[in-house]
């Protein structure tokens, strides 16, 4: 892929290099991201190296990633959704 890291579009459709190939300055904008679903409202429980893209909308009642399992670019997450480890949830 040739697509330059620096580029944060890549992590939102491409999710699962994120984890290789992400700068500080993404690491740190997805963990505010995290923090934020995280605190609710909702029942959310990130799994260990997921990934949320910042142009998802994500407004779960409740919502539980297993492992490395992504939210990518322009999913809509509603309601409940639990997944299982190395799943990607994609917009329809």
């Amino acid at each position: 892929m040739n697509q330059p890291s620096d580029d944060d579009s890549l992590f939102d459709h491409c999710p699962w290099l994120f984890a290789g190939r992400a700068c500080d300055g993404q690491r740190a904008a997805q963990r505010e991201r995290q923090r934020r679903l995280l605190a609710g409202p909702g029942e959310v429980l990130l799994g260990e190296s997921c990934f949320v893209a910042g142009t998802a909308a994500v407004h779960p009642d409740v919502l539980h990633l297993g492992d490395r399992s992504y939210i990518a670019a322009h999913a809509y997450v509603t309601d409940r959704m639990r997944t299982g480890a190395d799943c990607t949830i994609n917009r329809s």
